[in-house]
């Protein structure tokens, strides 16, 4: 037996949105490819990735500079990644 799990969260349902529901809740930690593969393995609600110029509370616009960072659906989820993350 594997030691691999699938999180069924991921396997069945497009969790990844393409467009910014202005509901979600923005992070203000820039992702990466492995803080990217921490949502999809442990976290379960939908999220998306968006450029700091499209959200003017990122600290990162402020220095002139765009970056992406996610935004969650579940305002938890977003705590939790700031946690994780920052």
């Amino acid at each position: 037996m594997s030691d691999y799990q699938v999180n069924i969260y991921t396997w069945h349902m497009e969790r990844e949105v393409k467009n910014f529901p202005r509901h979600f809740v923005v992070t203000k930690t820039p992702i990466t490819q492995e803080s990217k593969q921490w949502i999809l393995e442990t976290l379960q609600g939908r999220f998306c990735i968006v450029s700091s110029l499209e959200v003017d509370e990122s600290p990162k616009m402020m220095l002139g500079f765009p970056t992406e960072i996610p935004a969650f659906e579940d305002p938890q989820e977003a705590t939790f990644y700031e946690l994780k993350w920052s």
